[in-house]
């Protein structure tokens, strides 16, 4: 991963910065001009490594700069940030998960754990932003009858690259 991609992942946590550095990484800013967008695998790479920065801003826009992006090894990356300690991580992380909206032309594969986990979630997290993203999320990924797998999506093949996490 080249190191430019990196230093932008970092920008995310200054305020002033955040839409330069978005742009750069990602180009258009708009939901429907991300959901066209193609993204570099050093970039792909960098986000998903964005996702264990301490600063919690830097791993929310990280899941959600993911989330636009129409590749399928988002669930393998995002997936374990459902326990970030950040609530706002935990929403963003809940509706990246189960969202159709933001990518309508790559729909994830959920892995069974991660529906269990969102189940959970929707009854027992403390946070009643994270409960009702969660349940949202739960109730999308079973009415739109999307896929629902033992397996990560990795391991089908989908994606710019494999889990990095």
């Amino acid at each position: 991963m080249r190191e430019h991609e990196r230093e932008l992942v970092q920008r995310l946590a200054v305020k002033s910065e955040r839409l330069e550095a978005m742009r750069a990484l990602v180009g258009p800013l708009t939901a429907t001009e991300m959901r066209r967008s193609t993204t570099k695998p050093e970039t792909f790479a960098a986000l998903v490594e964005g996702l264990d920065h301490p600063h919690p801003q830097v791993r929310y826009w990280c899941v959600a700069l993911l989330d636009h992006l129409p590749d399928r090894d988002i669930v393998d990356a995002v997936a374990p940030m459902l326990d970030d300690p950040v609530p706002r991580v935990r929403r963003m992380t809940a509706h990246a998960l189960g969202c159709t909206g933001c990518r309508p032309a790559c729909p994830l594969v959920v892995p069974q754990p991660v529906v269990e986990r969102l189940a959970v979630m929707a009854e027992t997290d403390p946070n009643a932003k994270v409960r009702m993203e969660a349940g949202l999320s739960l109730r999308t990924i079973r009415a739109a009858g999307r896929p629902v797998s033992g397996r990560t999506a990795a391991s089908e093949g989908g994606g710019l690259m494999g889990s990095s996490r």
